[in-house]
């Protein structure tokens, strides 16, 4: 084991610097003689898994931020600067590209070299369902991201590879999903090499491979409607449908809502794999100063109270801004949510008109860090918890909008189980005749700032697309338009929701070709 931690990592750094593609055959020779035991192949796996957890919602993937909820944003920070072409088109963000790829080449790595461990059957399809699921996740994250992508055949191969179109991947994605899902066992019967019950929901299960087929389906159907694409729709949504109800019905492990949004908000605030509403999460590691989404949400959002540093002025220096206003619209008075989610405390109440903000109480624990020179003081960098992928609130609303896009029974009955625990009007409350669009709100204040909204948007469509990021952000230069309000079509297909490919994955790949919206901003 510490042999082949020693020597992974230096492959890992290897390819990191010199490919964006998952080859490094000079290594080939080296994997061989490491990969005996199911102990080399754990060993592998944890750097895959290390990866997935910094890498995946990570700050870096910029567009995830494009539909970020706020009223204002600020460049006090060096944070995700929202709807600025010239930002994406200088490269911010760049490593969420060679970020994917590197999951994909762990993955490819231990799909290869595990057979030939000495290990039995059932413990070698743990592994190649672990592998299998990441190679998954990271595919319909390229495909989300990117759109058109590489899709590489194994972790050894010198070939160069053109970019295969969006639904492809999307497919690739969902082959080794499929396996995954086949292969794993439910949440339940996980055992790690001992033999001992598994407890972090980062390791991938059958539950989480469903999690990750219901999204995967919704999102090709969605995006097949969009841009006009050859694929059925309609079969896409009931496969979705499908998988989601395996989870509801807990067929793929057990799963179910908490009693009430104070009991999740603080299931969510703690590490560990006992939310039993919790699908999947990336694991948090506290000393680990890499951005992932819950230390963006610290150091981008979240200040008073949580941060014990923070004071109500300093809050209107967060990147994201959301005034109290904003959420007394979005949610009812009633709403059991407004209290898990926010502070609401009668210093708040008491001066909303100097300090109109919001104070997110949906995480309550800050993570801190001193400058190594001992020059800076102790600040708050992110939140102490899991990053929660998918949850069972987050089913029941997804199988709501496929049933809703196929015009079948069930979608006000899903979308009634997550207002029932929130103690929200159900649909169809006063004012309400767009189920679609009360399903899409649903997910908004449900899923508040877990890292779906930017998905959400684009799954239903045009009209939601150009009225939900067609907005003018209020900076503190003054206002700047969101190119999207004004995308045309044409601009659509030509990847406006995409980020550019990066410079570097044209140093090595005479095959690679930029995504055609960004040819106008970009030089290769």
């Amino acid at each position: 084991m510490n042999k082949l931690l020693i020597i992974l990592p230096i492959l890992f750094l290897f390819f990191s610097c010199d490919s964006w593609i998952d080859v490094k055959p000079e290594n080939q020779v080296t994997y061989t003689n490491y990969f005996e035991t199911e102990k080399d192949v754990e060993g592998a796996a944890l750097q895959m898994l290390a990866a997935e957890c910094a890498y995946i919602g990570c700050e870096g993937d910029y567009l995830k931020w494009l539909g970020i909820l706020a009223d204002e944003w600020s460049d006090t920070y060096n944070g995700p600067r929202l709807g600025r072409v010239s930002d994406l088109a200088s490269g911010w963000g760049d490593e969420s590209w060679k970020n994917s790829y590197d999951i994909v080449f762990l993955a490819n790595t231990i799909l290869e070299n595990a057979p030939r461990a000495d290990m039995p059957k059932d413990r070698l399809n743990f592994w190649i369902g672990q592998a299998s699921f990441a190679k998954g996740l990271a595919y319909f994250e390229i495909a989300r991201l990117f759109g058109d992508a590489v899709i590489t055949r194994n972790s050894t191969s010198l070939e160069k590879y053109g970019r295969k179109p969006m639904l492809e991947v999307i497919d690739t994605a969902i082959v080794n999903a499929v396996r995954a899902f086949n292969l794993l066992p439910v949440f339940e019967e996980l055992k790690d090499l001992s033999g001992a019950a598994i407890t972090s929901k980062q390791y991938a299960c059958k539950g989480a491979a469903a999690a990750l087929l219901a999204h995967l389906y919704a999102w090709r159907g969605s995006v097949t409607e969009l841009y006009g694409l050859e694929g059925v729709a309609p079969a896409d949504y009931r496969k979705s449908i499908d998988y989601c109800t395996l989870i509801l019905d807990k067929k793929a492990g057990f799963y179910e809502m908490q009693p009430d949004p104070e009991t999740l908000c603080l299931a969510m605030s703690k590490m560990g794999g006992y939310n039993k509403e919790s699908i999947f999460e990336l694991e948090l590691n506290p000393s680990e100063t890499y951005a992932q989404t819950v230390r963006v949400l610290g150091a981008f959002l979240t200040g008073y109270p949580v941060d014990v540093n923070a004071t109500l002025t300093s809050q209107r220096t967060k990147s994201f801004r959301l005034r109290w206003s904003t959420v007394q619209q979005m949610y009812e008075t009633k709403d059991k949510r407004v209290d898990a989610y926010f502070y609401t405390d009668d210093e708040i109440l008491n001066n909303l008109q100097t300090y109109p903000y919001i104070y997110l109480r949906k995480w309550r624990e800050g993570i801190y860090f001193m400058s190594s020179s001992g020059s800076m003081a102790t600040r708050m960098t992110g939140l102490r918890a899991n990053q929660v992928q998918w949850r069972v609130a987050d089913i029941y609303l997804l199988r709501a909008e496929c049933r809703v896009k196929l015009e079948i029974t069930g979608a006000e009955d899903d979308l009634n189980e997550v207002r029932r625990r929130a103690n929200a009007t159900l649909y169809p409350a006063a004012g309400e005749n767009d189920l679609k669009l009360a399903i899409f709100k649903e997910r908004e204040k449900e899923l508040l700032y877990e890292n779906h909204r930017f998905k959400d948007v684009i799954r239903n469509g045009k009209a939601y697309i150009r009225e939900y990021f067609g907005y003018s952000l209020a900076t503190d230069a003054g206002l700047e338009e969101n190119p999207i309000k004004y995308a045309t079509d044409q601009d659509l297909k030509d990847g406006i929701l995409f980020q550019p490919i990066p410079e570097s994955a044209f140093l090595m790949n005479g095959l690679m070709r930029q995504t055609a919206y960004w040819l106008k901003y970009v030089k290769y």
